[in-house]
């Protein structure tokens, strides 16, 4: 049976979309291979070599605070999405399951809260650190990477496809709330967890605006801060930068290559 048009017009649409998708990384990687010179002159083929790739690693590994930033930026991004997780969890559990007027308020206003720029709340989180002596310390940047409200709606919604009998089964079982939820809602939502995971790190390792603002030792510099700080356009070595810019992406690539089909899931519960 042949394709329907509206078929192979959707066909078409999505292998265009996914060649401009993979396009940029694709010409990333092949910069890898070139040079400064031949990038900024557009002749990025003309001087293709597995000795400019090793010039441009041995370049990067000399870099003082590159590895250190991978590792900062692991470190809070696991660290954040993990904290994020366990509270949005709890907070999208009480929303559902002890739904009432008031309640619904407060999971409203942490709602609209996403509203908010980050710009706008630049100064008083550097105020409160600064009068906390949380400033250039880990624990101010993990805090400010959890993605608490987005996360709160993403469990609150998929919450609600949750069986409340098994509540009441538990309940009737002996087990306490606690116990409920570790042992009953956690397993039951698994695919959420993981989705939420992966989205709370994917936000923590991209964040750069908040964490300026915060970090001031370059040894706790995160990899976001790092790349943009890598060098000027006068003095950049564009081929060294997308060979940084390759590495950076590759461990949320990695995670989300392997996680995906728990992401599609869960984005199934959000309506």
């Amino acid at each position: 049976m042949r394709p329907k048009t509206g078929d192979t017009a959707n066909i078409l649409f999505i292998i265009v979309v996914c060649i401009v998708a993979v396009l940029p990384y694709l010409i990333m990687g092949i910069s890898c291979f070139s040079t400064s010179a031949s990038i900024k002159g557009n002749l990025i083929f003309s001087d293709i070599s597995l000795s400019n790739f090793v010039s441009n690693w041995d370049s990067l590994m000399n870099e003082k605070y590159f590895l250190s930033s991978l590792w900062n930026s692991f470190f809070v991004s696991t660290l954040a999405s993990l904290g994020g997780v366990l509270v949005a969890s709890m907070a999208g559990y009480a929303y559902t399951i002890y739904s009432s007027k008031k309640i619904n308020w407060l999971f409203l206003a942490s709602f609209y809260s996403m509203l908010i720029p980050t710009a706008a709340i630049l100064v008083p989180i550097f105020l409160i650190f600064k009068y906390t002596n949380l400033l250039d310390t880990y624990l101010a940047l993990i805090l400010t990477s959890m993605s608490i409200p987005f996360l709160i709606y993403l469990f609150k919604q998929n919450t609600r496809l949750f069986p409340t009998e098994l509540i009441s089964a538990a309940k009737i079982d002996g087990l306490s709330e606690l116990s409920i939820f570790f042992k009953v809602y956690i397993p039951y939502l698994k695919p959420v967890y993981i989705a939420a995971i992966m989205i709370s790190f994917f936000n923590a390792w991209n964040s750069i605006l908040i964490p300026v603002v915060i970090l001031q030792s370059q040894y706790k510099f995160t990899n976001a801060i790092f790349l943009n700080s890598l060098g000027s356009i006068w003095s950049a070595d564009y081929a060294v930068m997308m060979l940084a810019l390759l590495i950076s992406t590759l461990p949320p690539l990695v995670l989300f290559l392997i996680f995906q089909r728990h992401i599609i899931k869960t984005m199934g519960g959000i309506n």
